[in-house]
């Protein structure tokens, strides 16, 4: 029997009266469908109709998990600036990690619900005042970065999970000795990579499995001594998808010096060329997936989204690992009944909530642990039958939870998610800024905090204003960069960020062969991850059989050539 009874007796209501048809999009004025499937599946959710599109839907869910940027902010108790990925300028005060596991800081902020204002205006009380992790590290050690689990010895890294030895990556999982790589699963000592699997000793590798002491590769699976070449299977001594013999090979690669930037950065040049002009491109990259739609999928069944891997039944999701039966989700592992929520760990049954680890029927939380039966809480651990972070008995709870959601519902609050304004990244620096960010009308409409990044530094324990350097006077090789280039700052002016190297990352460079960085980490990120197909979809034609087929667009390759998985698996075939 329902427990809301008056609450869902207004959703039957709406949903009844909802026609399928084309709905306009308020936020980027896209045109978008709303089937009869989609209300029927709405009503299972026991949720109204969204108002925003698909696109808008994903974007604004990814723009609450974690980027790829640490600020100085002040502690919420001391004042003494912490790390954090959270910016200064973000609602969302901050505590170090351990001191947040300490105990239970939202039990201590309780609000009685006020059925006559606005929930998310009685929300913001919470969000200012309920401190949140600094970091979101977990069973992880020598670590700076944001969203760490079990990693030990890295830095810069962010949503990384069984990493070792790393340095400026981005949801890499059970890899050791990457960097400046983003998408890699179980990598070892591979440099400037992105979407590859168990790939070692490589530079610059994408879309690739299983290649080794390679550099420049693309679509290439059980690779080893290659270079500058793609679509390759089980192949050796292959240098701009030419087969050459053992010496002919290891003679060209002596002339090569890939510690040079000017070398490194005409290869990177001639490597883009083959990739856009020579390269035959899959519709998308899934493999072992049946029914599924989408980029990046693996093991899965019946899904749609972007990065997969043993998913079932998950429409509109990116990032999911382990989970099932989802809907509008991005970040999730080992979760199951989840809607309209982005980062769910061991979750289940939540809706419109943001991070509720370990939790169960959650609906409007925010980074909350071990929590059951809650609704609108902020920052609660080990706790049920709770709302506004009140505990209620069990009998009450029900009863207040059908008449807030009631008045939610009749205010056309209940269905949306929280205002931009409470992210703790401020939309603008969340995960979305890396794989598909807002335009800058977007941004705007949806409420977008403009938050500076030069600001974002100024309670830094240390000269943020200090003289920068020219970059291009830094030597050229790797090995003829002396100390006193260490901890010299650099502005990067495209990104509007200064940077530096320090003692470790460079002893790291000269060790391994890898060039000066001369492009903040974010900006060198972003390049990587633009360079692969990602989670936007957009229709093409089969440049081979003309057939009509869906893919990611692409920035940096919008002339190259794409071919429906048959015709591909046929070109492979015929190499």
């Amino acid at each position: 029997m329902s427990k809301t009874p008056n609450f869902d007796a207004k959703i039957k209501i709406l949903l009844d009266a909802t026609m399928p048809g084309e709905r306009v999009c308020p936020i980027s004025g896209e045109s978008w469908t709303l089937t009869p499937e989609d209300i029927e599946r709405y009503r299972a959710w026991g949720v109204p109709p969204p108002a925003y599109s698909p696109t808008i839907r994903m974007k604004e869910l990814a723009s609450w998990g974690a980027g790829v940027d640490l600020w100085w902010k002040p502690h919420h108790i001391t004042g003494k600036p912490i790390l954090t990925g959270v910016h200064p300028d973000a609602i969302v005060p901050v505590v170090p990690d351990d001191e947040w596991y300490s105990k239970d800081w939202g039990i201590e902020h309780p609000l009685e619900a006020d059925l006559s204002r606005s929930v998310f205006d009685q929300l913001e009380g919470l969000f200012r005042t309920v401190p949140y992790l600094a970091n979101s590290t977990h069973g992880s050690t020598n670590v700076v970065g944001c969203g760490i689990v079990d990693c030990v010895n890295c830095y810069m890294i962010f949503g990384t999970k069984g990493t070792r030895e790393a340095w400026y990556t981005v949801r890499n999982t059970d890899c050791e000795g990457v960097m400046d790589c983003v998408f890699l699963l179980r990598c070892q000592n591979t440099y400037l990579s992105a979407k590859s699997v168990a790939c070692n000793q490589c530079t610059q590798v994408f879309e690739c499995n299983n290649c080794l002491r390679s550099a420049f590769l693309f679509d290439c699976q059980n690779c080893e001594d290659c270079f500058c070449s793609s679509n390759l299977r089980r192949k050796q001594f292959m240098f701009m998808n030419e087969q050459l013999t053992k010496e002919e090979y290891q003679q060209r690669m002596r002339e090569i010096d890939l510690s040079s930037t000017k070398q490194f950065e005409h290869w990177q040049q001639e490597f883009r060329r083959v990739v856009g002009e020579e390269t035959i491109w899959p519709e998308n990259f899934s493999v072992n997936v049946q029914d599924c739609a989408g980029e990046g999928m693996m093991d899965s069944l019946n899904c749609s989204g972007f990065l997969m891997d043993k998913a079932k039944d998950v429409r509109d999701g990116w990032c999911i690992f382990d989970s099932e039966h989802l809907e509008t989700v991005v970040i999730s592992f080992n979760s199951r009944d989840c809607y309209y929520t982005p980062v769910a760990i061991s979750a289940q049954n939540t809706k419109f909530t943001f991070i509720a680890d370990f939790s169960s029927d959650v609906e409007y939380c925010f980074n909350c642990r071990n929590i059951e039966h809650c609704f609108g809480c902020v920052g609660l651990n080990r706790k049920r039958f709770c709302i506004f972070n009140k505990q209620y008995s069990e009998e009450e709870y029900w009863k207040k939870l059908d008449e807030v959601k009631c008045a939610m519902f009749d205010r056309g609050e209940y269905g949306t998610f929280f205002p931009a304004a409470f992210s703790a990244l401020g939309v603008k620096y969340g995960f979305n800024y890396l794989i598909a960010p807002f335009t800058d009308e977007e941004f705007k409409k949806i409420g977008g905090l403009d938050l500076d990044p030069i600001q974002g530094m100024r309670y830094a324990p240390y000269d943020v204003n200090a003289p920068t350097g020219d970059v291009t006077k830094v030597p050229d090789r790797i090995a003829d960069v002396g100390e006193e280039w260490i901890g010299q700052q650099f502005f990067d002016q495209e990104a509007n960020r200064r940077y530096a190297v320090n003692k470790q990352e460079l002893a790291y460079r000269k060790d391994h062969g890898y060039p000066f960085p001369r492009r903040h980490y974010t900006a060198r990120l972003k390049e990587l991850v633009a360079s692969c197909n990602g989670p936007l979809q957009e229709k093409a034609s089969c440049a081979k059989c003309s057939k009509e087929i869906m893919t990611s667009s692409s920035t940096i390759y919008p002339t190259r050539t794409i071919y429906c998985k048959a015709c591909y698996y046929q070109f492979l075939e015929s190499r």
